[in-house]
């Protein structure tokens, strides 16, 4: 799973970057914002999976 959040990292500072430098058309700026915006929002429900079963482990760890 980690690969897949460092790909959609990856994707979310391509779309900054073009922003930032000029890449983009002044059309273009407000889809690829939504773009990166929807990919920060699987980021952050990724790391909240990966949270939840560290703890789930951790508690099944615990027991023994």
């Amino acid at each position: 799973m980690s690969n897949r959040i460092n790909d959609k990292i990856a994707q979310i500072d391509k779309i900054l970057s073009e922003i930032e430098n000029g890449e983009v058309s002044i059309e273009e700026i407000s889809d690829k914002y939504k773009s990166a915006i929807n990919l920060v929002n699987e980021v952050e429900s990724d790391l909240d999976n990966i949270s939840n079963e560290i703890e789930i482990v951790s508690r099944d760890f615990s027991q023994y």
